[in-house]
């Protein structure tokens, strides 16, 4: 847990170092970071493939924050609360982190990056985090 907290932070804090500032949004105007976490198990017991992966990302992420973003390969565990004495779930993960204004714009985009991953490779969810930021110069 803490090597991957300590990975993330680092992969902003690049950004947030290395990008002009012009890339991100004005805090007073709403900065946000969203990350996703893409559970990489299909329910045939495959896995999503590297190839299907980066096609994805391609057609369906990078459209949509084009300003850019960050992908990070991550391992996770889960259980469905849904249902009763849920085994757990360990899998490799993309997470895919994003800071972007706080628009409705952004919001349609983070819903539709989801929708597509779970009916592209027929997953329950996507889990999704945001958390409000404020950029430093």
């Amino acid at each position: 847990m803490n090597r991957r907290f300590t990975c993330i932070f680092l992969v902003v804090l690049v950004l947030a170092v290395a990008l002009p500032r012009t890339a991100f949004a004005d805090p007073t105007t709403g900065a946000v970071q969203s990350t996703l976490y893409f559970g990489l198990e299909l329910s045939d017991g495959g896995t999503v493939s590297e190839r299907d992966w980066t096609r994805f990302l391609a057609e369906v992420v990078t459209p949509r924050f084009p300003d850019g973003l960050t992908v990070v390969d991550a391992y996770g565990q889960w259980r469905d609360p849904a249902l009763a004495d849920a085994p757990i779930v360990r899998e490799a993960t993309k997470i895919i982190i994003v800071v972007h204004s706080e628009t409705p714009e952004a919001a349609v985009a983070l819903a539709d990056i989801k929708t597509e991953y779970m009916d592209r490779f027929g997953q329950k969810s996507v889990f999704h985090t945001e958390a409000p930021l404020r950029i430093v110069e």
